[in-house]
């Protein structure tokens, strides 16, 4: 039920994608309209259920989160008191101790903003990421570079046809294979799932390789339509991908980029 949900929730957000302002009665009109689409009753008490159980589990989520930062800064704040004493005292097993233990509060934040910011099937950034993290205050983009579209349009066939498992390993496999060709032509690249079968790569540092990189995708799109893959049934899978570019300027708002490459 989540990943339905999920589903229109995307579907709604790319068509008022466009809008100046997005007033809730326009939201719900739209999210019924795809909620419908879906066969899905928002009515029905046992829609109701389920919705309520995925906001608690949401809130449970939220609620652990905020306990481990809250955590984390209570022990941040003891180990920089100890370092305080330990310098003080000339006491450098304590110092190697407390370097340890801030060692491994590093880790734990950063596997929070792991789980805040990346997309749990295909373990690229999900959209909360570009918003946060890659967009200033304004959503406008804090640097130049291409934005690159990659539409696994047979995603919903498969699901349909063969099930979430296969249809989400399509995913995983185009993203890994995404990541390796990037990574061979030492591109500086972030891969973004903006919504269920859509990805958004940014490549950043583009001065003066601008018509190199476009020739790359262009070959790139060739080679991954052409690219197979076999499950573990021995079902062999030729998906089709859909592309589309667009150059991205500081300062520039967002939301024309992504009109442009999400019509």
């Amino acid at each position: 039920m989540k990943n339905k949900l999920k589903k229109i929730t995307n579907l709604t957000i790319n068509e008022l994608l466009s809008n100046d302002i997005i007033l809730p009665s326009n939201y719900l009109e739209k999210f019924n309209y795809h909620a419908k689409e879906l066969e899905i009753n928002l009515d029905d008490e046992e829609f109701k259920q389920e919705i309520n159980k995925i906001i608690v589990d949401d809130f449970r989520t939220i609620e652990n989160y905020m306990n481990l930062i809250m955590s984390s800064a209570t022990h941040l704040k003891k180990n920089v008191s100890n370092a305080t004493d330990a310098i003080l005292n000339n006491d450098s097993n304590a110092l190697g101790d407390i370097y340890k233990k801030m060692i491994h509060l590093e880790k734990e934040l950063l596997e929070l903003n792991e789980k805040l910011f990346v997309d749990e099937i295909t373990n690229t950034f999900n959209r909360k990421w570009i918003y946060n993290k890659f967009l200033n205050q304004n959503a406008e983009f804090k640097e130049d570079g291409i934005c690159v579209l990659i539409d696994v349009s047979d995603y919903t066939y498969v699901q349909t046809e063969y099930g979430e498992l296969l249809a989400n390993n399509l995913l995983i496999f185009a993203t890994k294979f995404i990541n390796q060709k990037l990574k061979e032509e030492k591109y500086e690249y972030k891969i973004v799932r903006y919504c269920e079968n859509k990805f958004l790569i940014f490549i950043l540092n583009t001065s003066g390789q601008e018509k190199n990189i476009i020739n790359f995708i262009l070959n790139f799109e060739k080679l991954l339509s052409h690219t197979t893959l076999k499950s573990n049934s021995g079902l062999y899978i030729k998906a089709k991908y859909i592309f589309k570019i667009d150059n991205f300027r500081t300062n520039q708002d967002s939301r024309e980029v992504f009109e442009k490459i999400l019509a």
